[in-house]
């Protein structure tokens, strides 16, 4: 056993068979001597060696051309890309397809080593061979510049910002007018000085012709997009649309062609029924900053496509799948002698989830047509009259049913067509340029502002309802005792006061109907008769079971951008004006809000559900999703089917329901012609609704109608707008096509035609204005 000494602060060991009276007193030399030779000292000091060795290998790699020579001296590249997804398929309900993904050949390119004359000689070839089989090649700087003639391909102001941005080029703009060299670091204006700075910086060689450097730098410009992913081992996408004969040639020859690989990507892919439902479906766009910004920790990445609107983007967390990672091996100097890495290493994409909508396509259809025939219609007419009025330009729809809130149509025009922004990200110019009129680009800028064509009307314009508000004044009414089912005669006169405002009846503008019951008022759509009874019954009773029936409130449906509109009120004028007199509520603001007017704004969606609460004492939740499905089936998310009852009582109901049936029925009904003789009873609402415009924009009121069907077993409501439609009697040919649609009835089947007389009482009363007498 060893004994331990201490000496000097320094320990040493002696052994066993010494004598320990024979040690000698050491002196500091002795010791320093004894523990350099030492067997820890000597493994001590290999270590160390091992040490500055490794220090001074890895001091030559950092100031090396390492990216470069570690990928030219080995031909397997241990690297892995990000493999999308699928995105899921969005069906009709009965699974007509309405978007989906197609399945394209696609390649890109990763960090071989070259050098750059290497490289822009292959990329030449490449180009050609892009050409020669009808591969896509990805040119964004196509987007920004190109030649023959060069030009610039966005404004000043915009490739100023191209230029200057630091993630980019981070050229300076220079502070006094100077002239621009290709060199000098600054903005350049000139397109054809700014095609030689390209030239430059991608060490295009002088050789090479003008289209040829063209070619070289459009992919060059690619992978200098991408450059920190391209340095560090992600590919970069150069084509798409590759041909399998192209692929093969590739591959066969992969020792030729460095760093190509070939991959798969997905097209989404819009059916010609998704135009039809294109505010519905809506569309999908190249993922913005701020949208990276948000979605980057779910695993998005900047080359993600995204929904932009509708369904695309309400349930953008379900369709968009989770993208798989891939192993990847690409040819270098180092030839079969290199390392390689099996491509089935990774992990498999994760399709994304397949939504089914509630709307039927064929509905849907015939809506829409039926609103765009109408249009034309009324521009055909107005030819003939030539009064020189706007007449109607747009128009939004909703049939809903009414026991589930399922949205079984909705449509908005103008529309869109989901695909053009597909293929305007692909370069075909003519989608480009549509997609600039949807967006109001530059010269398309006042059209659009007109026609709105991504605007979904049927939830985000509001409209004051006109006539087809009368029933909420009926049913505070009937609620609060003010009339009764047996007892509900009005006499309407013609003009009258009311509040010191003279009101009067556009039917019967001298001396008026006379004595009506409710169900003749409803029938003759009488202004007079409801404004008399919405002053009884007051306001804020009014206003109460307007909110009761959904109208002025979210309705929760589940697509982006729901406004929800706004009801007559004290509280609304009181938020609404400024002075302080204007404040106050008179009760000729009673009889205006009575029909529809005044502050009274709501969506076509909320009148819809009004209708059919109207129909069933129940406020349905409108929902155009049915359900959500993985790729295995299972359910992850179904729309909702939640009711709330509103309270009605039936005695009401039933009255309400007898005066929208003799719009109908009874020969002095606004819908009768349209309807004569329909197989199915309905009950309804026509409505005329003034924008406030019409004298000085010379343009018609707009044109709206509601109804349920069948009255006595409902199934459906329907609620439309025609904006500049003119009246609502004349819109109401359109309910008629879309419920022969739903209940499968002929043409033979119904004779009724369209009155196109204009002498008809679902429009706003004609009013005097003497000073008012402001009695709150």
């Amino acid at each position: 056993m060893a004994n331990q000494i201490k000496d000097n602060g320094i320990y040493v060991f002696d052994h066993d068979h010494v004598d320990a009276g024979n040690v000698e007193k050491s002196g500091p030399a002795t010791t320093i001597y004894s523990f350099l030779t030492s067997r820890f000292a000597i493994l001590g000091m290999i270590l160390c060696s091992f040490g500055v060795i490794i220090l001074i290998m890895t001091a030559s790699l950092q100031f090396s051309n390492y990216s470069e020579n570690a990928l030219s001296n080995s031909a397997g590249v241990p690297m892995q890309y990000s493999v999308n997804a699928p995105r899921g398929n969005i069906t009709d309900r009965n699974g007509v397809s309405l978007a989906s993904s197609e399945e394209v050949n696609t390649l890109l390119i990763a960090n071989a080593g070259m050098n750059d004359t290497d490289l822009n000689a292959m990329l030449l070839e490449l180009s050609y061979l892009f050409d020669q089989y009808n591969a896509v090649s990805v040119t964004d700087l196509s987007n920004y510049l190109t030649i023959n003639p060069y030009a610039f391909q966005k404004t000043p102001d915009e490739i100023t910002s191209w230029q200057v941005s630091k993630n980019l080029f981070n050229l300076k703009e220079p502070k006094t007018a100077k002239v621009v060299t290709y060199s000098d670091g600054y903005v350049m204006s000139d397109p054809q000085i700014f095609f030689l700075y390209l030239r430059a910086k991608f060490n295009i060689d002088e050789s090479y012709s003008p289209d040829e450097a063209y070619r070289i730098a459009v992919i060059r410009y690619q992978m200098f997009a991408d450059s920190w992913a391209y340095s560090t081992g992600t590919p970069v996408k150069i084509a798409t649309d590759v041909p399998q004969s192209l692929i093969q040639l590739l591959l066969e020859q992969n020792f030729k062609y460095k760093g190509i690989i070939a991959s798969k990507d997905y097209r989404r892919v819009y059916s010609p029924l998704a135009e039809v439902s294109s505010h519905v479906v809506g569309y999908v766009g190249k993922i913005s900053q701020d949208g990276l910004t948000q979605l980057q920790s779910m695993g998005y990445s900047s080359d993600d496509v995204v929904g932009q609107a509708g369904i695309e983007s309400q349930m953008e967390r379900y369709l968009h799948g989770q993208s798989g990672m891939k192993a990847y091996n690409i040819w270098t100097d180092a030839g079969d002698k290199g390392s390689y890495y099996s491509e089935s290493i990774g992990t498999d994409p994760i399709p994304g989830a397949n939504v089914t909508l509630t709307i039927d396509s064929r509905y849907q259809k015939v809506l829409l047509d039926g609103i765009k025939d109408y249009i034309a219609s009324a521009a055909a007419d107005e030819l003939v009259r030539k009064t020189g009025n706007k007449t109607a330009s747009a128009g939004a729809g909703v049939m809903l049913d009414v026991k589930t809130g399922d949205i079984l149509a909705m449509v908005s025009y103008p529309n869109f067509d989901p695909s053009d922004f597909v293929l305007s990200m692909e370069g075909d110019t003519q989608a480009a340029e549509q997609v600039k009129y949807y967006l109001g680009v530059g010269k398309y800028e006042k059209i659009t502002k007109d026609d709105t064509p991504l605007w979904n009307r049927a939830i985000m314009s509001q409209y004051a309802p006109g006539s087809t508000f009368k029933m909420v004044t009926a049913v505070a009414a009937l609620e609060t005792k003010v009339i009764s089912p047996g007892s509900n005669t009005l006499v309407c006169t013609s003009p009258v006061e009311i509040g010191g405002w003279k009101f009067t009846c556009h039917e019967r503008p001298v001396g008026g109907h006379g004595p009506l019951t409710l169900s003749r008022a409803f029938a003759t759509s009488c202004n007079i008769y409801f404004q008399k009874l919405g002053v009884a019954t007051g306001i804020d009773a009014i206003d109460e079971w307007g909110k009761k029936l959904g109208l002025g409130e979210l309705s929760g449906v589940d697509l982006p951008g729901e406004f929800a509109g706004t009801r007559a009120s004290r509280e609304t004028k009181r938020l609404l004006r400024v002075q302080e007199y204007d404040k106050t509520w008179f009760p000729a603001d009673t009889a205006q809000s009575a029909i529809g007017q005044f502050d009274n704004d709501f969506t076509i969606l909320q009148l819809a559900r009004y209708t059919a609460a109207l129909a069933t004492d129940n406020l349905v939740t409108p929902h155009v999703i049915k359900e959500v499905t993985a790729e295995d089936g299972t359910v992850l998310y179904t729309g909702s089917t939640a009711v709330t009852p509103v309270g009605i009582s039936q005695s009401t109901l039933a009255a309400i329901k007898a005066g929208m049936e003799a719009v109908v029925s009874t020969d002095e009904g606004t819908a009768r012609d349209t309807f004569l003789n329909f197989p199915i009873k309905i009950a309804c609402k026509t409505g005329t609704a003034e924008t406030g415009f019409e004298t000085a924009n010379k343009e018609y009121s707009n044109g709206l109608f509601v109804c349920y069907a069948p009255a006595d077993d409902p199934q459906v409501a329907i609620a439309f707008v025609v904006e500049k439609g003119e009246y609502g009697a004349q819109t109401s040919v359109i309910a008629k096509k879309l419920l022969m649609a739903y209940f499968g009835i002929s043409d033979s089947s119904s004779t009724g035609t369209v009155d196109t007389d204009a002498s008809i009482g679902d429009i706003p009363t004609s009013v005097t204005t003497p000073a008012p007498t402001p009695t709150p």
